[in-house]
């Protein structure tokens, strides 16, 4: 089938929308193939309301390399049945049901019937899930009814329904998507004894990355949530070549870059963006930032708003 039986807005809805996903007609499909999609942003978390008549939805090996992503999504099926296609697998969506998807890999969604679905994207890296269990939670369909699944589909379906929140919120919400998310993958996972440290170490990071407004952020904290020793957590980062607290200082930086670059927040000062990352220190902020990122904090927001994001600077 060619474009011309797809309705050019939702053909290029989707393009634009899911990095190069493609439409196809499915052979039996008459009349013109179509859908209707709603979005929102919550930080690095993406929810979308979706429904469409009888097509499939293709990300191909071409739209891997041209567009390249590591989220995991998650299909809700509201309406219809979804069957999806990655890694020699095929699992069949019903209602009541989610199924996991990886959009680094190529995929396939059939949809045969009148349809309807809530979609969220993480990234993968946010999670600190280690590959195999995000491929065991891939490899099945998931309920939406019971264990962790529950909380995650009602998750996905408020914020579907929901009026944009304030900028303030967007960020603890897309944490608590990327904890909900994580919950399921690594539900039924139970790594072997050479995954531990692996496995260890992913977990903390997840837990700087949720925990980075929190002033006592730091080796104790992080050695007694995980229920381990100061030595332990500091042997697990010593490879990095900075260490836990490195890696506290590094994400706490990239999350003031985030929120400078967010057109969204032009009246809140660059102070006051800092604070809400317990960084206090105006000139320790402009030397870290300048040195991280090769521009200084009031430089990228500036080239931000002028739509270069900063990128000729960096």
């Amino acid at each position: 089938m060619t474009v011309g039986l797809i309705a050019d807005a939702w053909y290029h809805d989707m393009e634009s929308t899911f990095g190069g996903l493609e439409v196809v007609a499915l052979g039996n499909s008459t009349g013109q193939v179509s859908g209707a999609l709603a979005a929102k942003e919550l930080g690095q978390v993406g929810i979308y309301g979706i429904s469409g008549t009888p097509q499939q939805l293709v990300r191909s090996p071409r739209a891997v390399r041209q567009s390249p992503a590591e989220l995991l999504k998650v299909c809700a099926m509201r309406r219809g049945r979804c069957i999806i296609e990655q890694s020699g697998r095929e699992l069949t969506v019903a209602p009541g049901e989610f199924g996991l998807y990886d959009t680094a890999v190529p995929y396939r969604l059939t949809f045969q019937g009148a349809w309807q679905c809530e979609v969220m994207t993480a990234p993968s890296t946010s999670l600190g899930a280690p590959r195999a269990a995000v491929d065991e939670a891939r490899s099945h369909p998931w309920s939406a009814t019971t264990g962790a699944g529950t909380v995650l589909a009602q998750f996905i379906s408020a914020c579907t329904s929901m009026t944009v929140p304030a900028p303030a919120a967007w960020n603890h919400l897309a944490t608590a998507g990327e904890a909900l998310l994580a919950s399921v993958v690594l539900q039924d996972y139970e790594p072997s004894t050479e995954d531990m440290a692996d496995f260890l170490r992913h977990e903390i990071e997840s837990y700087v990355d949720r925990n980075l407004q929190d002033p006592n952020l730091g080796l104790q904290q992080i050695a007694s949530a995980h229920h381990v020793s100061v030595r332990t957590v500091q042997r697990l980062f010593a490879r990095s070549g900075t260490g836990l607290t490195g890696l506290i200082r590094k994400s706490r930086l990239q999350a003031v870059r985030r929120d400078l670059a967010d057109y969204r927040n032009p009246h809140i000062t660059i102070a006051d963006v800092a604070a809400r990352w317990c960084i206090h220190d105006a000139q320790w902020l402009a030397r870290a930032f300048k040195s991280e990122f090769g521009i200084s904090p009031s430089e990228f927001r500036k080239a931000s708003a002028a739509g270069t994001n900063g990128e000729s600077a960096l």
